[in-house]
């Protein structure tokens, strides 16, 4: 039996890495195939994408070598290039290969909104940093205290900040095939009424999973969530 692929798309100043602890619990069914946005990882060298359309650009090769039909499990930021990348693919091939978008740790497009005005490539290292609490995240100390990493981790906040903030201003309507899972922690800042305009998106059916935590509630509920996604994906589980 083939695996069934499951493509991870991570966080605002994340990295594929994040994705560790639920990549090695996940059942031999699920092929997990964590991806780097360009800036980070073993993409570092490369420049950032600064909007919707660039992160997906950067995402194509990756997709296009899977065969067949996937899902994606998007986190936050993951979330929205998620949909956006399910919805070129629609486009750009005229059917649908993502089954299911696993939406985690965001608002639905329709009822989001970001924590800043105008551009956030403008933004200071403190600036940003403000932003991404608002927005549910969280540094570690060690960054912040860490002056090459602190000046590396604003300068990708900055740019994926931008991505979301491309996507909201011009593809938060965008509509995929895909069947979409909205997976959240009880203490994150999005509301039931947020968290329930992810059925805007899809023409399919919308289920919804919540689990205890705040933003990164996956770091605590990995078993939990493995199996919402083996149920999604493993007809026998």
């Amino acid at each position: 039996m083939t695996a069934y692929p499951l493509i991870l798309l991570h966080h605002a100043g994340g990295s594929a890495r994040s994705f560790d602890p639920l990549v090695k619990a996940l059942p031999p069914e699920i092929e997990p195939i964590a991806v780097d946005l360009p800036g980070r990882g073993r993409r570092w060298r490369e420049t950032a994408a600064t909007s919707a359309d660039e992160a997906v650009d950067s995402l194509l090769d990756s997709v296009t070598s899977v065969e067949g039909e996937f899902a994606i499990f998007g986190h936050s930021l993951g979330a929205y290039v998620g949909l956006a990348l399910a919805a070129r693919l629609e486009e750009t091939t005229g059917r649908s290969r993502c089954s299911t978008l696993f939406a985690s740790a965001n608002s639905g497009p329709q009822g989001a909104a970001l924590p800043f005005q105008g551009s956030p490539l403008l933004t200071t290292d403190e600036e940003i940093f403000e932003i991404t609490e608002k927005s549910g995240g969280g540094l570690s100390p060690q960054i912040l205290e860490h002056p090459q990493l602190r000046s590396r981790t604003a300068d990708l906040l900055r740019a994926d900040f931008a991505v979301s903030e491309s996507f909201l201003s011009k593809q938060r309507r965008t509509v995929t095939e895909a069947g979409i899972v909205v997976c959240s922690g009880t203490e994150d800042i999005f509301s039931g009424s947020q968290l329930d305009q992810w059925r805007l998106n899809s023409t399919q059916h919308t289920e919804f999973h919540r689990f205890p935590g705040g933003h990164f509630y996956l770091e605590q509920n990995v078993d939990a969530l493995v199996r919402v996604i083996a149920g999604r994906l493993i007809p026998s589980a």
